[in-house]
């Protein structure tokens, strides 16, 4: 599943993500999101094609709530970076952090089990792993969608 593939547009991808837009140009403009990379391609001046993987990158970045969040930002681009090279995940990849969410602790780990293991009760438990297999279905129908137009049934 190629989920680096530039097929939304930044209405359907503010939908998906679930952040307000002016969340999402801060964060652009603070350099949290690394679009390029993601493979986001600029179809204009001012117009974008994002895609599902950055999508997930947005939802996993808005669960950290803190001021401190370094350590976290720099663990989350190598993830999703990761991805975008490789095109592999682990379907349980679960992402921890500190103080319910607002603590510079944080950690992506290959399982919950794992996760909750090294982190304990203080911690927030995001499944990473669930988030992209969502992103990986949603990419699909949006795929079978357009192909349906194309051919006139719809």
């Amino acid at each position: 599943m190629n989920l680096t593939e530039p097929v939304l547009d930044k209405k359907q991808f503010l939908e998906i993500s679930g952040v307000s837009n002016t969340t999402f140009n801060n964060w652009c403009l603070r350099g949290h999101i690394p679009l390029k990379e993601l493979g986001c391609v600029k179809v204009s001046f001012t117009r974008y094609k994002y895609t599902f993987l950055a999508a997930v990158h947005c939802v996993l970045l808005s669960h950290h709530r803190g001021n401190d969040r370094k350590t976290y930002l720099r663990l989350l681009k190598n993830f999703t970076l990761g991805i975008a090279t490789d095109g592999f995940f682990s379907q349980d990849a679960t992402v921890a952090i500190q103080n319910g969410g607002k603590g510079p602790d944080c950690g992506i780990f290959d399982t919950y089990g794992d996760a909750l293991h090294h982190g304990g009760n203080r911690f927030i438990y995001v499944g990473a792993g669930q988030l992209l297999n969502k992103a990986s279905d949603l990419f699909e129908k949006m795929l079978n969608e357009q192909k349906i137009k194309l051919d006139g049934r719809y």
